[in-house]
């Protein structure tokens, strides 16, 4: 009789043991993020993400065109870029997409913010930076030195936005 209780305490503490042994293992064995990553945007201009805009906040969306929640928060990075860009706040997309799916989505959807080329090396950074199973929406906030302070799986509301790139912490934006 005594012996059930003692299996399954020492079951209990293995699976516990080894979920802790996952977990360690798994975010030890995630790459260090590259300092920057150089994209082509849909011109063939090279950009550096972050260090090209290094003294903005610096916002950097993964994103596609046959993403639905990506499409839906892209206005609101519109407005944001409209209202806060000259304060400090910059966006940047990361189109993890075809070349000509995103020139077609954007000739249809213009936004006021460069949208870089992703690759296989910008798959890897978004894992690196936090989203290891690649989902999308991903968007990395970076202060005005270029050291990541958020990230976010799926849609970035504007509360969150601001609440991230207005703390003191985080180089904020100054106010008006």
């Amino acid at each position: 009789m005594r012996r059930i209780p003692w299996f399954a305490g020492v079951a209990v503490l293995s699976l516990v043991a080894g979920i802790a042994a996952r977990q360690w293992w798994g975010y030890a064995s995630l790459p260090k993020p590259s300092p920057n990553l150089w994209l082509e945007d849909v011109q063939d201009h090279i950009h550096v993400v972050p260090g090209e805009w290094r003294g903005k906040v610096l916002i950097v969306n993964f994103w596609a065109t046959w993403c639905e929640p990506c499409r839906e928060e892209m206005p609101e990075f519109v407005r944001m870029q409209n209202e806060l860009g000259g304060r400090g706040l910059q966006f940047v997309g990361i189109a993890l997409d075809e070349a000509e799916a995103v020139e077609d989505f954007l000739a249809g959807t213009p936004v006021n913010y460069p949208i870089l080329l992703g690759d296989m090396a910008a798959g890897e950074w978004a894992e690196a930076l936090g989203n290891p199973l690649s989902v999308l929406p991903f968007s990395v906030v970076f202060d005005r030195t270029g050291s990541k302070v958020f990230s976010r799986i799926g849609v970035f509301r504007p509360g969150e936005i601001l609440a991230v790139t207005t703390d003191p912490l985080n180089s904020p934006i100054p106010p008006k």
